[in-house]
Formats: C-alpha cells, sequence, structure tokens
C-alpha cells in the first residue's frame, strides 16, 4: 500500500487525513498554513480521530506513493509547482476539487502521459475554528467518491479489475483511497461525471452566493427561469463537446442535489461570507470560456460570473 500525501488543511483533505488515520493508511498532511491545519476530526458518531502532525514542506516521493490536491483550481498551478522536483518517480497525483479546469493545468506542468487520477467526492466535511482557537475539521455527511484517469489512451478500462492489468499503479492509488475514506468507484467515464458536477455547481454555488441562502432554496419558484437557463447553456455546452446530456435530467439533478443537501450553505456561499476567492472562473466560468470557443452564447453563466466578481471585491 502507498503512502498519502495529502496537501492544503482544508476540510475534504483533512477527512481523507483523518478516515486514514482511522484505517491505519499511512499519511501526512501539507498545509499552506500549519496555524489552521485542524488538529483532530469528529465523526457523526460523536467519535474523535486525531491527526498526525503537519509537514513542513514537501517531501521526494517513492513511485508507490499518491500525492492528493484537494484544493481550488486557482491554487493549482502554484501547488504543482511546489511539488514538481519532488516527482522525478512520478507517483500518482489525485485532483479533488470543483469545477473544471484542474485537468488543463496538471496536463501543462506534468505532462500528458503523467499517471493522473481525477476524483469528485459527495462526502461532507466542514472546518471550523474552537474557542481556544484550534481548528479542527467535523464529518457532516455519508458520501462517495468517484475517481477515473483521464491520461490513459483509448480504450480505456471499463472496470477496476480491467484498469489493474492496464495501469496498476492507478489501480493501486485507487485501493489505498478505498481503503482510507470509503467507498470509492472507479469511472472509465470520469469526465462525463466532472461534467455532471459541473451542472450542479454551475446552479447552486452562485445563486446561493447571489442570494445569501441554503442549498434547499434553489427549488424555489423565484429561481425557476433562472435554473432553466443556467441548465440550458450547460447542456448546449457540453454537448458540443461530444457529451450527451438530456437538459431536463439536468435540471431534475440539480433539484435532487439541493434538496438532499438542503440545509448546507455551498462552498462558494462560504467564500462570500468569509472574504475569500471565489471558484467562480473554473464553474460558470469555465462554462462561458468553453462556450466561446465552440461560438454558443451563454449569456446567463456570463451574468452569474460577472454578479459574483462584483460580489466577491
Amino acid at each position: 500500500m502507498g503512502k498519502l500525501h495529502i496537501v492544503g488543511g482544508g476540510a475534504i483533505g483533512s477527512l481523507i487525513a483523518a478516515s486514514a488515520h482511522k484505517n491505519g493508511v499511512p499519511y501526512d498532511c501539507y498545509p499552506r498554513n500549519i496555524r489552521t491545519m485542524p488538529a483532530r476530526a469528529q465523526w457523526q458518531d460523536g467519535q474523535s480521530i486525531e491527526l498526525k502532525t503537519a509537514m513542513l514542506g514537501p517531501v521526494i516521493l517513492e513511485k508507490g506513493d499518491v500525492l492528493i490536491l484537494p484544493l481550488k483550481v486557482y491554487q493549482l498551478n502554484a501547488a504543482l509547482k511546489q511539488w514538481l522536483p519532488y516527482l522525478n518517480q512520478k507517483p500518482t497525483v489525485v485532483l479533488m476539487h470543483n469545477g473544471m479546469g484542474g485537468l488543463e493545468v496538471a496536463r501543462d506542468l506534468l505532462g500528458a502521459d503523467y499517471p493522473l487520477l481525477l476524483a469528485t467526492t459527495s462526502h461532507g466535511a466542514l472546518k471550523e475554528s474552537t474557542s481556544s482557537g484550534d481548528f479542527h475539521v467535523k464529518y457532516t455527511g455519508l458520501g462517495a467518491t468517484q475517481i477515473g484517469a483521464p491520461n490513459l489512451v483509448k480504450p480505456i478500462p471499463q472496470k477496476l479489475a480491467d484498469l489493474l492489468q492496464v495501469a496498476p499503479q492507478l489501480a493501486n492509488a485507487i485501493a489505498t483511497l478505498d481503503s482510507s475514506l470509503p467507498p470509492v468507484q472507479y469511472r472509465s467515464d470520469i469526465l462525463t461525471a466532472l461534467w455532471a458536477k459541473l451542472s450542479v455547481n454551475a446552479v447552486i454555488n452562485p445563486l446561493t452566493a447571489l442570494h445569501d441562502i441554503q442549498n434547499k432554496h434553489i427549488a424555489d419558484a423565484e429561481f425557476e427561469q433562472t435554473r432553466r437557463k443556467i441548465c440550458h447553456e450547460f447542456t448546449l455546452v457540453a454537448n458540443a463537446y461530444g457529451f450527451n446530456f438530456d437538459e431536463d435530467e439536468v435540471l431534475k439533478n440539480v433539484l435532487s442535489v439541493a434538496k438532499a443537501t438542503g440545509e448546507n450553505y455551498s462552498s462558494m456561499h462560504q467564500d462570500i461570507a468569509h472574504g475569500r476567492q471565489t471558484e467562480i472562473d473554473a464553474i460558470n466560468g469555465y462554462i462561458v470560456e468553453m462556450a466561446k470557443k465552440k461560438g454558443i452564447p451563454a449569456p446567463e453563466n456570463t451574468l452569474l460570473v460577472e454578479r459574483v466578481k462584483a460580489l466577491s471585491v
């Protein structure tokens, strides 16, 4: 089993670390700011998991190691450049972020044939500060992680057992992640899964941020026209790139996720609330950018990008 090296001190990365600790998987954490790195994680049943002391900086990785980057897309370039000198053995790199654009960043820096995995997770985690000034992470919702290998040449292995024959390093990395924070599900069509998540984020994130609301209010009647317009533009753009999304199904899925996560506040809502940079460029901005390349109008997504950026100034 390889060792996990988790970059950043955010909620999901800290949850992965805590679950790895709980399940006996070797790991280290590399936060940008050690002071804000969670010292422990609290499970839904009240169980508390203490985390290892964080590392001060990158270390040389072995081929069997796994470098996980659960970061914002806009943080990826700097993080990968920092780690590049330590990746001579070509350990597996896992990108795990909201929105899109990370694959392009990684390919530019690592090359199109690097052993790379893309992942998206529905596990819920919340990073909180305590009265004493320490930080902890709370496991707020059991989910699953979907993962795939975008750099493999076609035909893409359809099952994990097939991937083990073609790319054992990647299959073993997936197994290590599954041992850390299960379940981890291999997806041969990971890009389809990521575009599907993009459609959800494109509706929920900007609207909750702009209107200061919980996810459940996305289903309110006042947002019906906006929801439909966002999903319409998304479907046109995604299908122009070879996907096969149905607009009504996209909208149905958005509403389903909004209701299932109803009491939550989206990550973009929280970024605005705490004065942080948002991921609007990697979500609605990505749809706009890809639309331009195909000559497709995307006025609703363009407006959302402008409004969120105005709000975050």
